[in-house]
C-alpha cells in the first residue's frame, strides 16, 4: 500500500493546494502530449494553461534536461514530466533498453527485472522525467489480442505478480519515478483494439477476482503510486453480463473507478486515463463532454487532452455546476501528492549515472536477454559452424514503421553488425519479392529469417507478418535452404499460422541486447534456457451453436 506523506511532504501538499484557484487545480488534471513543442511553445502554453504534467518522447537525456529546467523555473508548481519507460529508459534516445516485457518473463529473473526499473530511474530522473506509464500488467490471455502480446510480462497471474512488483519497487525506489500499472480491469481477452473500439474483459467476476484481481491487489499492496484505466469494460462486474458491448469503459464508469478499484482494492494513488483519443473512449461521449465526464467519473489525470479547451470546458463544467468543485480538488490533492512523494518541490531532477553504472545496467540488460531466448522448435540440427569469410544472408519480415511516434521500429541492424563483428559477409534483404529472395539465398551459405511482428505495427492487429502474393517464399524457404534459421523478434504465437517451420528462436522483441542474443544462440555460443512465459494456441474445431 502507498506508504503516508513525510509530516514536510503533506504540508507542502497543503499549503500549497490552499493557496490554488479554481483554474490552477483544473491545470493539475491535464497530462499534454506536443512532441513537437518547442521550449518556447511550451512556455507560450504555460502561460495559457497552468500545466500539470506533459508527456515526452524520444530525445536525448541533456536536451530533455536542458528543455524541462526551463519549462520547471517558469511553472508555479513543479512540472510532472512522464513518458512510456516500458522496458528500460526507451524515450530517452540514450537510455539503457532492456528486453520487452515478455522477454523479461522468459528470463523469469526478479532481481534482474528489479535492476531494470532502478536503471530506468536513475537515466529517468536525471533528465527530469518523474513518471512512467509502466508496468503493463495485463494477462495476455488471447494470442490475437494486439495491445498486450510482448508488452505483458506472461499469461501466468503468479509470475506477473512476482516480475511486476519487482519492477514496481526498483522504478519507485527512493522515489525516483512513479510507477503506473496498466490497463485496469485488464487487457488481454478481447481480440480487439481500444484505439478502435471499447474492448471487453469478459470473465465472469469470480474468475476475474481469482486471475486479473489477484495481480491488482499485489501491485496495489506493493505500493504502485498510479494506476491507468483502459477503455476497458468489465461486463460482469457493471451489470452488463448479458449486453457486453454496451458497458461503458473504465475511463468513464465510477462503478468501476470508485466502488472497485478504490473501496474493494483500496487503491488511493493517482487515477490517469489511457490516452483521450481513442475510439474506445471517443465513441461514447461527445467531444465538448468528454475530459469532464472522465473527471467526473473518478480520474485524476485526463491524458492527451486538446490541451486549450479542455482546460476551458472543464473550468466551466464548475462554474455552470456540471462537476464539483470538491472532485476537481481531490483530483488536483493527488496529483500534488504524487508530486510530494517524488520530491519534486526539493529538486525535480536527479544526479547523473555515473559510467561504473551505465555499464552496469547495460550489462544487465544483456544478461536479461541472454537468458529469455527461447527455442520453441529444433529441426534437430547443430548450431551454425560457420568459418569467417562465410557469406551469410539476413532477411527482415515485417511493416516496419520507422516514423511511428510512439513505437519506432527499426530494421535488425543488430543482427547484422553482430555477424559482421565475427568476420562474416553480410548481404541483408526487407520483405523480398521471391526471386530475389530464392537468387540471393541460392549465394549464401546461411540464411537467418527474422520475423518481426510487433503491436502497433499495424492498427488493430498483431498477426501483421507480411506475405502477399509474390512475397511469401520466405515461409517455406527452408525446403530448399535447410541451413536457414528462423527467429520471432516480437510475436511468440507465429507458429500458430506458420506450423510447418522445422525451427523457431523466440527474441520476444526486437531490442539491440536481444538482437544480439539472438545470433549467439544461433552460433553455439550460448544455451537457449528461456522459459516461454505464454501459453501457445491450438488448434480447435468450435461447434456449431444448437
Amino acid at each position: 500500500m502507498l506508504p503516508p506523506l513525510t509530516p514536510e511532504q503533506q504540508q507542502w501538499v497543503d499549503t500549497t493546494l490552499n493557496t490554488m484557484t479554481l483554474p490552477q487545480c483544473v491545470g493539475q488534471l491535464l497530462c499534454s502530449l506536443h512532441p513537437r513543442f518547442s521550449t518556447a511553445d511550451w512556455l507560450d502554453l504555460l502561460k495559457k494553461v497552468p500545466l500539470g504534467s506533459l508527456l515526452v518522447r524520444s530525445t536525448a537525456s541533456a536536451d530533455l534536461r536542458a528543455q524541462l529546467q526551463v519549462l520547471q523555473e517558469n511553472s508555479a508548481v513543479p512540472l510532472l514530466a512522464t513518458a512510456d519507460l516500458e522496458h528500460g529508459a526507451i524515450a530517452l534516445t540514450d537510455g539503457t533498453e532492456f528486453p520487452w516485457l515478455m522477454g523479461a518473463g522468459a528470463a523469469n529473473d526478479a532481481e534482474l527485472v528489479a535492476l531494470m526499473g532502478q536503471a530506468t530511474a536513475a537515466e529517468a530522473r536525471y533528465a527530469g522525467i518523474h513518471w512512467t506509464f509502466s508496468p503493463v500488467i495485463d494477462l495476455n490471455y488471447n494470442f490475437n489480442n494486439p495491445i498486450t502480446n510482448i508488452r505483458a510480462f506472461s499469461d501466468q497471474p503468479e509470475r506477473v505478480v512476482r516480475l511486476a512488483t519487482a519492477f514496481v519497487r526498483g522504478l519507485q525506489a527512493d522515489g525516483r519515478l512513479a510507477a503506473t500499472a496498466k490497463h485496469f480491469p485488464g487487457d488481454g481477452l478481447d481480440d480487439r483494439d481500444q484505439h478502435l473500439a471499447t474492448t471487453v474483459n469478459n470473465l465472469p467476476f469470480e474468475q476475474w477476482q481469482a486471475t486479473y484481481g489477484r495481480v491488482w491487489r499485489a501491485i496495489i499492496e506493493a505500493g504502485v503510486m498510479a494506476i491507468m484505466p483502459g477503455h476497458i469494460s468489465l461486463p460482469a462486474y457493471q451489470g452488463f453480463a448479458d449486453w457486453p458491448e454496451d458497458a461503458p469503459p473504465a475511463t468513464l464508469s465510477p462503478q468501476l473507478l470508485n466502488d472497485l478499484l478504490r473501496t474493494e482494492l483500496g487503491f488511493d494513488g493517482l487515477l490517469i486515463s489511457d490516452a483521450s483519443g481513442m475510439i474506445g473512449m471517443t465513441s461514447r461521449v461527445p467531444t465538448e463532454e468528454r475530459a469532464v465526464a472522465s473527471i467526473k467519473a473518478g480520474l485524476d489525470v485526463y491524458l492527451f487532452p486538446d490541451t486549450l479547451k479542455d482546460f476551458e470546458r472543464l473550468v466551466q463544467a464548475v462554474e455552470q455546476g456540471r462537476l464539483s468543485e470538491e472532485r476537481v480538488r481531490q483530483a488536483a490533492r493527488r496529483v500534488l501528492e504524487l508530486k510530494a512523494r517524488l520530491n519534486l518541490h526539493r529538486d525535480p531532477f536527479g544526479p547523473q549515472p555515473s559510467a561504473a553504472d551505465k555499464s552496469r545496467y547495460r550489462q544487465a540488460a544483456q544478461t536479461m536477454a541472454d537468458k529469455s531466448m527461447t527455442l520453441l522448435r529444433s529441426d534437430g540440427l547443430p548450431s551454425l559452424n560457420l568459418a569467417p569469410g562465410s557469406r551469410v544472408l539476413t532477411v527482415t519480415i515485417g511493416q516496419l514503421s520507422p516514423f511511428n511516434k510512439f513505437m519506432p521500429q527499426l530494421d535488425l541492424d543488430a543482427f547484422d553488425d553482430e555477424l559482421r563483428r565475427r568476420g562474416f559477409e553480410v548481404e541483408h534483404l526487407l520483405n523480398p519479392e521471391d526471386d530475389v529472395l530464392q537468387a540471393k539465398a541460392a549465394e549464401a551459405d546461411a540464411v537467418f529469417l527474422n520475423l518481426m511482428a510487433l503491436p502497433y505495427m499495424v492498427l488493430g492487429t498483431v498477426r501483421n507478418l507480411v506475405g502477399h502474393l509474390g512475397h511469401w517464399y520466405w515461409r517455406t524457404i527452408f525446403v530448399d535452404f535447410p541451413q536457414t534459421r528462423f527467429t520471432s523478434f516480437g510475436n511468440p504465437y507465429v507458429l500458430h499460422e506458420m506450423p510447418h517451420l522445422p525451427n523457431l528462436l523466440v527474441a520476444y522483441g526486437n531490442s539491440d541486447v536481444s538482437q544480439r542474443a539472438a545470433v549467439k544462440v544461433w552460433l553455439g555460443e550460448i544455451e537457449p534456457q528461456g522459459d516461454c512465459p505464454v501459453r501457445l494456441p491450438k488448434i480447435t474445431i468450435q461447434p456449431l451453436p444448437e
